[in-house]
């Protein structure tokens, strides 16, 4: 074990590079057995969870998270855990209490936080005590690798490798017609129909028996199933009252968006034929029993495609889903050619999970915010307006995922709060430092939609024009000659006029890259590599490491 050394007041602690090789070999053999065999179930997990070298690893991933300075509800914070950075005792104490059974979650701590773009409206988030949340990454350390063998890749949320801008690109792949230039009708697109799916409550409301089942046809660990079990009853506490959670995966807990991965999968396990046709038995088998190999991905993909092109031909519905987390978009083709009965299809389709899911998990959509919509009209997903159109110049048909306007006018809204007037008495630079920490990731977020580079340039001159707005105010008597000569700046041969204060400088949108988004940059998770190096990096820099030390090469451990 090894621990940094850390500035008065503060805990640090760094696992060992040993210890992440040990982890990563475990979760490559998981993983290689649950992809190998669909129907092996895994009964002695136990040993890995609570291996010291895996709770190490848990403590160091809690450390890392900005949620280590907050506490649950015993007030202890992972600072106050740790004594003096090192977690040799506190990785005892939790080890004994599992390996004797004296174990019990305690109640997450709720807090509510302001749904985004939703004045008046409170996302429930529950806050796990900080060993409750060692814990927990211990778990989803050992149960990732097993499931991530059974997910299928159109489910992009909360996976390790995956992210929103690959659903996206997978969505317009998917949406863009192929040999055509021209515009044609919308029967001739790969498919017509699109239904916006949102599950209402969805964390709060999945059936804890349903998601349960799904989790012991692959761990019949007796002993582990009980602490996931116990997690999800552990209710939470809001101003001194308990809450029970007879259903649902509280939102906050790292074990979380896995467990809501795993009741989710129902989604995309309705659209096996024309999504993943892996073609093997779902049913659950001993260990001594033989189990079918599962098929190469590529053979798999390739299957896929050839299920859709021979539904398409033969005239049946081909339904192709696309899902974030609780978000997702089902693509519809009809053999049809009559708009009416094609919507009709459609609908019912929309129907016919929305009863699936209710059967099966205890789930139902959102009324409001499930839509059947054509594929040439504005479809919202994931922060992002999506549709299939001509192009401007060339006229070809293409999928098109752009910035809706409303997100880039809440944008000039936070900044215009930023400089209101009455933080005119603060300086610039600590305007300027707030305003780039907001800009930046929401610019990073948005670079690979189509005609991100006008909104990034158009969003330019209107912080100019906010700063200088601001500089008045500020300096009501001053010559402009001043506060040029203050704040003001230009490039060598520049004519424009910039703005700074000291060495701040607000972040020039127009200068960040702009390109779309390509599948192939998805990067693969350590454990799912053929190869035994690993690729991931192991932190081990400490607080009072220098700054000048040789970096390890790219794709080396430190």
């Amino acid at each position: 074990m090894q621990s940094a050394s850390e500035p008065l007041g503060k805990a640090m602690y760094v696992a060992t590079r040993d210890d992440h090789l040990w982890l990563q070999s475990a979760q490559k053999k998981l993983y290689a057995r649950s992809r190998e065999q669909p129907s092996y179930v895994f009964e002695k997990l136990w040993g890995l969870v609570t291996d010291p070298r895996n709770l190490r690893i848990a403590v160091a991933r809690v450390q890392r998270n900005r949620g280590a300075r907050t506490s649950g509800v015993d007030g202890i914070t992972l600072r106050k855990a740790l004594r003096h950075g090192d977690a040799s005792a506190f990785v005892e104490e939790i080890r004994k209490e599992l390996r004797g059974g004296t174990f019990r979650p305690m109640p997450a701590r709720r807090v509510l936080i302001p749904k985004a773009g939703h004045p008046g409206k409170f996302r429930p988030l529950g806050i796990p005590t900080v060993k409750d949340r060692v814990i927990q990454a211990a778990m989803k350390n050992i149960m990732e690798p097993i499931f991530e063998a059974d997910f299928y890749p159109v489910s992009y949320g909360f996976r390790p490798g995956k992210s929103v801008h690959g659903a996206i690109a997978h969505l317009k792949v998917l949406m863009a017609p192929r040999g055509s230039k021209h515009w044609k009708r919308a029967e001739k697109l790969p498919f017509q129909w699109a239904i916006e799916g949102d599950i209402k409550g969805c964390f709060d409301n999945i059936d804890h028996h349903a998601l349960m089942q799904r989790v012991r046809k692959r761990i019949t660990d007796a002993k582990l199933a009980r602490l996931v079990l116990a997690f999800l009853k552990a209710g939470a506490l809001s101003e001194a009252q308990f809450i029970r959670s007879d259903s649902g995966t509280p939102q906050g807990g790292i074990l979380s968006p896995l467990l809501a991965n795993i009741a989710l999968g129902v989604i995309d396990e309705r659209y096996e034929r024309h999504a993943w046709p892996r073609g093997t038995a779902t049913r659950r088998s001993h260990i001594g029993r033989p189990s079918v190999p599962r098929a190469d991905p590529k053979l798999i993909a390739k299957r896929a495609g050839e299920n859709r092109a021979n539904d398409k031909r033969h005239g049946r519905c081909v339904f192709m889903p696309i899902r974030y987390a609780d978000d997702f978009i089902i693509l519809v083709s009809t053999p049809t050619d009559d708009p009416l009965e094609s919507r009709a299809v459609a609908d019912h389709e929309k129907t016919t999970l929305a009863a699936e899911l209710e059967r099966k998990l205890g789930l139902q959509l959102s009324e409001e915010k499930t839509l059947v919509t054509p594929v040439t009209s504005t479809m919202r997903f994931l922060g992002h307006h999506l549709r299939v159109r001509k192009h401007p110049r060339h006229g070809a048909l293409v999928a098109h995922a752009v910035i809706p306007k409303e997100r880039t006018q809440r944008l000039r809204l936070k900044i215009k709060h930023i400089f209101r007037s009455q933080t005119c008495g603060l300086t610039l630079e600590s305007r300027l430092r707030l305003m780039n920490l907001m800009v930046r990731g929401w610019a990073n977020f948005y670079r690979h939609a189509w005609g991100a580079k006008r909104v990034f340039v158009a969003l330019d001159h209107y912080v100019w024009w906010t700063i200088l707005r601001w500089v008045r105010k500020k300096h009501p008597k001053t010559p402009m000659r001043d506060i040029n000569a203050r704040y003001g700046w230009r490039k060598p041969r520049g004519r424009m006029m910039r703005w700074r204060d000291g060495a701040t400088y607000p972040t020039s949108l127009a200068a960040i890259s702009v390109k779309p988004f390509r599948l192939a940059w998805l990067k693969t998770p350590h454990f799912a590599s053929t190869s035994m190096e690993s690729p991931v990096r192991i932190e081990r820099r400490t607080p009072g490491s220098a700054r000048g030390a040789r970096r390890p090469a790219r794709g080396q451990l430190e």
